[in-house]
């Protein structure tokens, strides 16, 4: 790539019928189980997304994806994060926070089993 080509306007495409970079990355913040400890990368590509959707010079704009890119990986965010922490031959093991998630339901559900045999209930 020449210089010349990184001064010329960017016009990103975004996939998915998504309308922006922010917008596409709310999706996949809401698809991943972060924890309290992921607010601030999460908050840092929100403020980079908004600037990304904005921007209109090439070389700030190839920064900007890889400031994106980097923080989309210490989310595990990209297809290399996922394929980083997957172990050989199977899924990754779950996260701590998927694993109080699932304690609670099943306390949540015992509890709605015992008080349902204290009525006499079947269902």
């Amino acid at each position: 790539m020449t210089g010349k080509e990184l001064d010329a306007p960017v016009i990103v495409t975004v996939m998915d019928g998504y309308s922006s970079v922010s917008e596409a990355l709310s999706v996949t913040l809401d698809e991943l189980d972060l924890g309290r400890e992921d607010a601030a990368a999460s908050q840092l590509a929100r403020r980079v997304a908004e600037v990304l959707d904005r921007e209109r010079d090439g070389r700030k704009t190839a920064e900007l994806a890889r400031q994106m890119l980097a923080v989309l990986e210490s989310l595990g965010a990209t297809p290399a994060a996922r394929k980083a922490v997957l172990p050989q031959g199977g899924p990754a093991e779950r996260s701590p926070t998927q694993q109080a998630k699932d304690s609670l339901k099943a306390e949540m559900q015992d509890e709605l089993n015992v008080r349902r045999a204290a009525r006499g209930s079947t269902s």
